[in-house]
């Protein structure tokens, strides 16, 4: 059913016009989720255009497309994605649209990707995590590509989009060193989480990433998984886990009852449509919460 849907997108897509922008129009970016479209409207400022693929409430795991998503592609100079195996979803039509105009950006070239922490199965393909975007080094990685990608669809704007990027890099940079003051000198630090999601922030910091709940959100755990994660809570006396904004915390809630561990909430980034604010803000709402979590 999903490859005939697929099939029916990229025919779609071919019949529609793909001549690039007029020399005075500007350059047409669009972002698969919130983090590559904050990265990117903060390097681009007004000199471009840039628009989100996904819709508020929807997530980057397990996305379906629409017919309006080949339009926005159709029209799109790039494409901005995570990568990693992330956005698979997106593979076929992707390939398609690029053959004719579309440059695909994936801001995870170059990063060396880590293996699932948990025992749960690959959670892409090439059986690496995706979720580099929650380490703010990597968020920084990510920025330089899409600073890189811009300046070269559109040299006349390189200075511009240079300038933005300085600034924006500072203010992760900032992000970094917040994050390495604040939990540097925190007294516990085993990280339990709703889905798989964490291992880059935890390496980064040295947070001990006891394991999750789930491998992706979509996903439930199987007996087993479940107690075996109890099983390691309560050999780490795990006394918090983190919930996730956007997903319900019923199953966290009654490992929370079996353990004694109180629950928090963090937020993956991955649901919501923002500006170019919105990582840095969100990214410094879970810095809060595990403050006072691990306190």
């Amino acid at each position: 059913m999903k490859a005939t849907l697929l099939r029916h997108l990229c025919a779609a897509l071919l019949l529609l016009p793909q001549a690039g922008p007029a020399a005075e129009s500007k350059l047409r970016v669009l972002t698969s989720f919130l983090p590559m479209q904050a990265h990117a409207q903060a390097v681009a400022g007004t000199a471009a255009q840039v628009e989100q693929l996904l819709s508020k409430d929807a997530g980057p795991h397990d996305y379906q497309l629409t017919a309006g998503d080949v339009k926005k592609l159709a029209a799109a100079d790039l494409f901005i994605i995570n990568g990693a195996g992330l956005e698979q979803w997106l593979d076929e039509l992707v390939n398609k649209a690029g053959a004719k105009k579309l440059v695909l950006v994936d801001t995870s070239k170059g990063v060396r990707l880590q293996a699932n922490p948990t025992s749960f199965d690959a959670t892409t393909a090439s059986g690496m995590n995706p979720h580099l975007w929650l380490d703010p080094v990597l968020a920084q990685h990510q920025t330089m590509v899409i600073l890189a990608a811009l300046k070269k669809a559109d040299p006349a704007n390189a200075a511009t989009f240079q300038t933005n990027a300085d600034a924006y890099l500072a203010k992760l940079a900032a992000l970094d060193n917040e994050f390495r003051v604040v939990l540097a000198p925190l007294p516990n630090k085993n990280l339990v989480t709703f889905h798989d999601a964490f291992p880059y922030l935890a390496t980064r910091y040295e947070l001990n990433y006891v394991g999750c709940l789930s491998e992706f959100p979509e996903k439930d755990p199987t007996p087993k998984q479940l107690a075996g994660l109890v099983d390691r809570m309560h050999q780490h006396h795990v006394s918090v886990i983190f919930a996730e904004t956007g997903y319900a915390p019923s199953l966290l809630q009654e490992i929370a009852r079996q353990t004694g561990a109180a629950v928090s909430e963090l937020d993956t980034l991955e649901i919501g449509v923002g500006d170019a604010a919105a990582y840095l803000t969100r990214m410094k709402k879970n810095l809060e919460v595990l403050k006072a979590a691990f306190q």
